[in-house]
């Protein structure tokens, strides 16, 4: 269609150039006509099809808002992580702490008292089966035998031997071979104990703990042994109680807590806990909550023309209201697990100001978690941990609130239905106005077709009336002759 106007549009203007026809933009009125017949249409469906994109993006402002607060429920739903806890050692150098589960961890103080580290086996190999002259090997490549030969690894507990067959005849090659044959962890390394020459000893050493004691024994001739310390468990007492650990950092001594124990003596570690946890959680409600208000309000206000997101739910203001209403409802609502005259949010000091904003009241607040904090939390949490939304049993205000609110935005609630509803009508504006552009082109060809046809009469009268024009003016200059 756009061929066939552009070719009429340079047809008429060469018309207009030669002084022919009616001298009419005939393609410049075709257009005019068919818009105005269809235009006002075109309009009218743009403007739906623009205000239903904009729902699409406020509906999915106003999802996330609602899931930020509901998120911010779903902080109050666990009762171990109410209270924040923390951790001290009343001496550091001996006895280093830190929690690694706040949900495992709780109040109180153990006093331990380290008897002894734990160590590992070292034990040093020379040149010298004698074990007497400590006869040292002078070079990582000293040739030690003709022949391969083994070393052979036991535990003392009646385990099999390891045998390691060393076939680098050469002290690099009994630390190769030991080293590669990882033994429980068993390693071996050069060292040289003076602090002049470049003679040395092999330095064998094991893991920490009595169980991982070993003895080492060598087919070769020239081989000695010297153990300088061995196995230990780190021995100490809990409360009271005598325990041994293969290692000196145990993280089964306290429940949630990793211990370094780095020296002998007496320690005590105290975990101790407070309500920072439930204040903060509580904070992050209040400002997600008052942050959905806003969006409301934004989203449901004039509309601006440089920002397209304010104004874009106005024509949606009942379903926002309405949601909105529940939301503050929340405020209200009644736990399905009181507690001593602890049932809603406003027992914790949370009011709403003018304009449906929340605050909290520090004195009623400071009052109620003075002494009541067991009932708060039965109030919020039902006194469980992990408690799925779909529970039979009595839930928390919480979780009660994080249903509700779910009841919005998850794949069945109002904002899905909103938001697959305004994406179905601009899906439909978009072809009704495929079919008016096609219907506008099918106007402007049935016009141009009527004007072209008016052209070519107005053109057959100017030649017909310049024809009998040029006979007068001849027959009047044959009789002037005359």
């Amino acid at each position: 269609m756009a061929e066939v106007s552009s070719t009429n549009s340079i047809g008429t203007k060469i018309t207009q150039a030669l002084k022919t026809g009616s001298g009419v933009d005939i393609v410049e009125l075709a257009t005019t006509l068919a818009e105005a017949e269809t235009q006002p249409r075109i309009d009218s469906i743009s403007t739906k099809q623009e205000s239903a994109t904009l729902n699409i993006s406020g509906f999915g402002a106003l999802k996330s808002a609602l899931t930020n607060l509901k998120s911010s429920f779903g902080a109050l739903t666990e009762k171990d992580q109410l209270l924040s806890k923390s951790i001290s050692s009343q001496d550091d150098n001996r006895v280093s702490a830190k929690i690694t589960s706040q949900v495992s961890a709780s109040a109180g103080t153990t006093t331990l008292v380290v008897n002894d580290l734990a160590d590992n086996q070292v034990v040093y190999l020379d040149n010298d089966s004698s074990n007497a002259t400590n006869e040292k090997y002078t070079s990582l490549s000293q040739s030690l035998s003709g022949s391969d030969f083994t070393i052979t690894i036991n535990s003392p507990s009646g385990g099999s031997a390891n045998v390691i067959t060393v076939t680098t005849h050469t002290p690099q090659g009994i630390i190769d071979a030991i080293n590669a044959a990882n033994i429980n962890g068993i390693k071996a390394r050069p060292l040289n104990f003076s602090s002049s020459g470049t003679s040395f000893n092999i330095v064998v050493e094991g893991k920490t703990g009595a169980s991982n004691s070993f003895d080492i024994t060598s087919s070769l001739a020239n081989f000695g042994q010297i153990t300088t310390q061995t196995a230990a468990d780190l021995d100490l007492t809990v409360n009271g109680i005598q325990v041994y650990r293969p290692n000196n950092s145990p993280s089964n001594l306290i429940p949630g807590v990793d211990l370094d124990v780095k020296n002998t003596g007496t320690t005590s570690i105290v975990v101790s806990e407070d309500t920072a946890g439930l204040r903060n959680s509580l904070n992050n409600l209040i400002l997600d909550y008052n942050t959905l208000v806003d969006a409301a309000e934004y989203l449901t206000g004039d509309k601006n023309d440089e920002d397209e997101l304010a104004g874009s739910l106005s024509n949606e203001k009942n379903a926002v209201n309405t949601i909105l209403s529940s939301v503050r409802g929340l405020l209200d609502k009644v736990s399905s697990t009181p507690s001593n005259g602890f049932d809603t949010l406003r027992d914790l000091g949370l009011y709403s100001e003018l304009g449906g904003k929340i605050k909290i009241n520090e004195t009623i607040y400071a009052a109620a978690i003075k002494d009541n904090f067991a009932d708060i939390r039965t109030m919020l949490t039902a006194d469980t941990n992990g408690q799925l939304p779909t529970s039979a049993l009595a839930k928390g205000l919480a979780l009660d609130s994080q249903n509700v609110i779910d009841a919005f935005i998850n794949n069945t609630g109002t904002i899905k239905y909103k938001i697959d509803s305004a994406e179905d009508n601009v899906s439909k504006y978009e072809e009704d106005l495929l079919d008016l552009q096609e219907r506008l082109e099918k106007i402007k060809s049935r016009y141009l077709a009527q004007f072209a046809a008016m052209e070519t009469i107005v053109q057959r009268s100017k030649n017909t009336s310049e024809y009998l024009s040029g006979q007068i003016k001849a027959m009047q200059s044959m009789y002037s002759n005359d």
